[in-house]
């Protein structure tokens, strides 16, 4: 069977319950009751979709989440540069401090 997207298995569920649905009397006459198929597959359906948003959800949190890890790490970057800026204006840059400092920049 080949690799389905994620899409494609929710539409083959639906479409499932459909067909079950509009030919429940050919199946029935033929020996199978689809009613609790079918009630069984549209609870899975409300279950993935309830999934399916908590992951749209998880993954707008992680989105803001490396936002704002970025932006604190630019903060931290930022003042630990002047931090050196500032050592080197007090010591000179031939200072062996200032060198060491600066070689972590590289």
């Amino acid at each position: 069977m080949p690799v389905q997207k994620e899409g494609e298995k929710r539409d083959f569920v639906a479409q499932t319950i459909i067909i079950m649905e509009q030919n429940a009397t050919v199946l029935t006459d033929a020996g199978f009751d689809p009613a609790n198929r079918i009630t069984q597959l549209k609870t899975e359906m409300v279950a993935t979709d309830d999934a399916e948003g908590k992951q749209k959800e998880a993954q707008a949190a992680a989105m803001d989440a490396t936002k704002l890890s970025n932006a604190t790490l630019k903060i931290a970057y930022d003042d630990a540069s002047a931090a050196i800026n500032l050592i080197e204006g007090l010591l000179g840059k031939d200072n062996s401090l200032v060198s060491k400092l600066r070689k972590l920049r590289k």
